[in-house]
């Protein structure tokens, strides 16, 4: 019995579907059938019914599923505590200044750290790219620098890209509510984008990449804001799309009423941190961590974008052949 295969379980449950679970965990609607079939027969139960409004758990399916969610949460916790290793701050504070989007990408991780870190907690500090450049020229703080970088690099200072050390690539997607017309289509378009009612975050980098992506159009926002909670019921009531990327609907339980649709042509960034100096210290400490609970926690995303010194041989590679 393996875990992915529970996650699985958890994700056709939730979703009510297994082609939609199959696509949340990268592998076919065809593995993800076989996966759930030889999970049954372990079990030698029936864990779904099939109505027409979807796949229906089980009365031994639903009492299933509980016991799964705790053994994923205690196996998350796991995975968390090997991350951490022997680190102990020992009094030490790390302040991590990181663009908004970025702190949404990683909300995960920065909660599950909270929750098992021994020690003072982490000091984050939000601000724009381009804030971060300027700050990072000037640090003598020891602080951790966290940024998402684009596929194209227009306007962007020549050292933080110089000094930029990738940890996980994401896939810009637009997510809606089920009822929403995007729902039915395999895929969202530029044009889309401009007649779509869309509510979403109000960051400075996500309208540098919408920018990029409507090569001089204007994307349709009806609402700009820095509240999740009211994205989240403009989202739910069908009337307006928003924006995911692919590392946060891999890592958040997904929500059986939202649908996540990629953007064609492909829009892609990457996440990682600059330049850690002092290998000794608590913002090198804080970067293993990073790196590990990737490696441990999103082991499967990594198989298909990429691992960190991927990431970093590929941007080292096109920097000499530039």
């Amino acid at each position: 019995m393996r875990v992915e295969t529970l996650a699985l379980f958890l994700s056709v449950a939730q979703y009510r579907s297994i082609s939609h679970a199959a696509r949340q965990h990268y592998i076919s609607q065809q593995g993800a059938s076989a996966a759930i079939k030889g999970l049954e027969a372990e079990l030698e139960v029936a864990l779904f019914d099939r109505t027409p409004t979807g796949l229906q758990l089980t009365g031994a399916g639903q009492a299933i599923a509980k016991e799964v969610q705790a053994l994923l949460d205690a196996y998350r916790r796991v995975q968390v505590a090997a991350a951490l290793g022997d680190q102990r701050w020992e009094g030490e504070q790390l302040t991590v200044v990181s663009m908004p989007f970025v702190t949404n990408r990683l909300d995960a991780m920065f909660s599950e750290y909270d929750s098992m870190a021994v020690g003072p907690r982490l000091r984050i500090v939000e601000q724009s790219l381009l804030e971060i450049a300027r700050m990072y020229a000037q640090d003598e703080s020891g602080a951790l620098f966290l940024v998402a970088l684009p596929s194209f690099a227009e306007g962007i200072d020549r050292r933080v890209v110089d000094d930029f050390s990738p940890l996980v690539e994401c896939e810009l997607m637009v997510a809606c509510a089920a009822s929403h017309p995007l729902a039915s289509r395999g895929c969202a378009t530029p044009e889309d984008l401009g007649s779509m009612p869309i509510a979403c975050y109000c960051e400075e980098f996500l309208m540098r990449i919408l920018t990029h992506i409507m090569a001089g159009g204007h994307p349709n926002i009806q609402l700009l804001t820095s509240n999740l909670a009211m994205i989240g019921r403009a989202v739910a009531s069908g009337e307006m799309i928003t924006f995911t990327d692919s590392l946060s609907t891999f890592l958040d339980r997904p929500d059986p009423n939202t649908v996540v649709r990629p953007i064609r042509p492909e829009v892609l960034f990457r996440v990682g941190m600059l330049g850690v100096a002092d290998e000794s210290g608590p913002a090198a400490r804080f970067a293993r961590f990073m790196r590990q609970y990737l490696s441990l926690s999103c082991s499967t995303y990594l198989e298909r974008h990429g691992t960190a010194s991927a990431l970093a041989a590929d941007a080292s590679g096109g920097e000499e052949n530039s």
